[in-house]
């Protein structure tokens, strides 16, 4: 049996367009800047539009807006890699997808795109299962 470690929604592709409340935000909206907020402040991202993804299906609509208006997409889990291309375009916020799903009998671990690496350690350990590369401090 798998154990799922979530805050928004499940990471199935069952429960997609069911429990995603999806947030759409622009330039001036409250809560724009906060989702831009993350680890790499050398940069500075001004999107159009930023989805705040829950879902896969969060990403298709985002994805779809941006094809449909000729926009470029770019994508930020948690802050930490460089921006891709969201200058005028479209920004997806994974960040809300972060759920953890192990299976200690298969001994593995599922990981959501926005899920960070201390999420995957806590939901790991108490399985005898420690992420690759991952050295606990003595």
């Amino acid at each position: 049996m798998s154990v799922a470690s979530c805050r928004v929604g499940r990471m199935d592709s069952d429960d997609t367009r069911a429990h995603s409340q999806l947030l759409v935000l622009r330039p001036g909206d409250a809560g724009y800047d906060e989702e831009l907020a993350g680890f790499q402040t050398g940069f500075t991202q001004r999107p159009d539009v930023i989805y705040a993804a829950t879902s896969a299906d969060d990403v298709v609509a985002a994805v779809s807006y941006a094809a449909g208006a000729g926009l470029p997409v770019g994508v930020q889990a948690t802050g930490h890699g460089l921006p891709g291309t969201s200058q005028g375009g479209v920004l997806i916020s994974t960040r809300r997808m972060d759920c953890v799903v192990v299976d200690p009998a298969a001994r593995t671990v599922r990981v959501a795109a926005g899920t960070r690496w201390g999420q995957v350690v806590e939901a790991a350990a108490p399985h005898g299962l420690a992420p690759w590369g991952y050295l606990p401090r003595p």
